[in-house]
Order: C-alpha cells, then sequence, then structure tokens
C-alpha cells in the first residue's frame, strides 16, 4: 500500500530497465508509482510504459525549463548539460489536453527559477494552459516549484486550483504551512532519510497533506546511489520515526492521502 506520487522512469538512467525497475516497485509493496513526463518525447514513452505495469499511473506535463525550449535556443544555454530541444509548446498542451481521460494527474507542471532566471512570462503563460487543461479534465496537478514556491502558490490561488501536489518542496517552512492549509500536498523524496530540512517539514505540516514520491532517479536516500520506486518504505520508515508513529500507520495515513487527490 506505498505509493510513489512522482518518479521518472523514462529517464536515461533506467533505460533497457523500466520493466525491471516497476517490478521491484511492486516487490517492494507499492501499489501505485505515478510516472510523470515532461516534454512530447518522454510524454509518449509515459503512456506506453504505463498500459504495460497496471500499479504504474501517466502523469503528463511540460517541465518548466522545457516550456521556454524555443527562446533558450534563441538566447542561448550557459550549463554544463544540453539544452533542452526545442519543440512546438501549444501544440504539446493540445496533446495533452486530447490524452487527458488517461491520465491520473497533469504534471509535472510549474515554475523554475533555479535553472533559469528568464523568460518567466512563458513559464507563466504554460502553466496556466496546463492548470486549465486540469481543470478542464478534474485532474490534480503535480507541481515544480524550484525557487519560485511563492509564485507558485499565488497562481494556484488565483486560478481557483483545488488539488495539487508540490513535489520535493524546498521553499520556507511558513509557506509550506499556508500551502497546506490550502489544501494542498507536500510530496516528501526517500532523501528523508539523511535531510533534516525535509525532516522538519514532515514535523511541520499536518500528516492529512503529506504524501511520497522518488523524484527518482533521483533524491534517493544513498548519497551518488541512483533512487527508485522501491526506495519508498525506507522513506515512509524515516517520517514515521520523526512523527513517532509506526511505519504502518503512516503509510496508511499517506494511502489515504492518495486517494484524496488523485481519486484512486
Amino acid at each position: 500500500m506505498y505509493v510513489d506520487v512522482h518518479a521518472h522512469l523514462i529517464h536515461p538512467h533506467f533505460a533497457g530497465e523500466e520493466n525491471e525497475v516497476a517490478q521491484r516497485a511492486a516487490a517492494a509493496g507499492l501499489e501505485y508509482v505515478i510516472v510523470n513526463g515532461l516534454e512530447p518525447t518522454s510524454n509518449r514513452a509515459v503512456l506506453e510504459l504505463c498500459k504495460a505495469h497496471d500499479h504504474l499511473l501517466p502523469a503528463l506535463g511540460i517541465y518548466p525549463v522545457d516550456a521556454i525550449c524555443n527562446e533558450i535556443a534563441a538566447a542561448g544555454w550557459e550549463h554544463d548539460y544540453p539544452p533542452p530541444a526545442p519543440f512546438d509548446v501549444d501544440a504539446e498542451i493540445d496533446f495533452i489536453d486530447s490524452v487527458a481521460d488517461q491520465l491520473v494527474a497533469i504534471g509535472e507542471i510549474g515554475l523554475d527559477q533555479y535553472w533559469v532566471k528568464d523568460f518567466p512570462e512563458k513559464q507563466e503563460y504554460v502553466f496556466r494552459r496546463l492548470i486549465e487543461v486540469a481543470q478542464k479534465h478534474d485532474k490534480p496537478v503535480i507541481i515544480h516549484s524550484r525557487k519560485a514556491e511563492r509564485r507558485v502558490f499565488e497562481i494556484l490561488q488565483e486560478m481557483n486550483v483545488e488539488r495539487a501536489d508540490f513535489h520535493c518542496y524546498g521553499g520556507k517552512l511558513k509557506l509550506a504551512k499556508a500551502i497546506t492549509e490550502a489544501g494542498y500536498y507536500l510530496s516528501i523524496p526517500p532523501v528523508v532519510v539523511r535531510s533534516d530540512a525535509f525532516q522538519r517539514l514532515v514535523t511541520e505540516v499536518p500528516q492529512s497533506q503529506l504524501l511520497t514520491e522518488t523524484d527518482c532517479p533521483y533524491m534517493g536516500p544513498d548519497r551518488g546511489e541512483r533512487n527508485e520506486p522501491a526506495n519508498v518504505p525506507r522513506g515512509v520508515e524515516a517520517m514515521a520515526t520523526v512523527l513517532g508513529l509506526t511505519n504502518e500507520e503512516l503509510r496508511d495515513v499517506i494511502r489515504e492521502n492518495f486517494r484524496r487527490l488523485f481519486r484512486c
């Protein structure tokens, strides 16, 4: 009955092993793993992978850095890894809209002011359009908000979004409390095993608004090791310890939170 609400199984680090990783997740007790798409290629691959495994649920979106792929291509790129490949962003939003009934959520979507500080208006345009797709189909949204947590929260409130999960929330604790008071959720990755910041977050917000994720292949319990959904029970164990609960008690709370947000 464990759940992972944010996993990138369509990632080069899992190439050729996607089915084995899915099987290990089931063996570890994962009832559901939400697999997130980021751009056209991964979005379509997510749909195909999830067709092969009943416990994998698709969520498609446009990652905020990919949302400005065409602007980046024109302006240049300063990081030591490749920039996102250009694509027709509006056409991809239309594609997500066309398959939304097959999805458990819209995401990963949001804003990013960590990797790219330019073109915030374009990021917001894409974010708002995808929120509109979610609202049209009555789907929750899975949110990326790195260094833009306050603005993401403002947009969700402005657009009257009712169901949202902030994945790997890294903002201020006061804002986290406002986010959960608004009825939104925070999903915690297995790095909580060794992260004082995530452990404190778990103790300061309502248990009713907590979820578990991996953000795999990142944010794992073991430094330098590839993360995967089978690590969720270790994250739950660490969370339960700081909350003074048994693993089973917290697992069941999180499973009920998952049911409320994703309706499954």
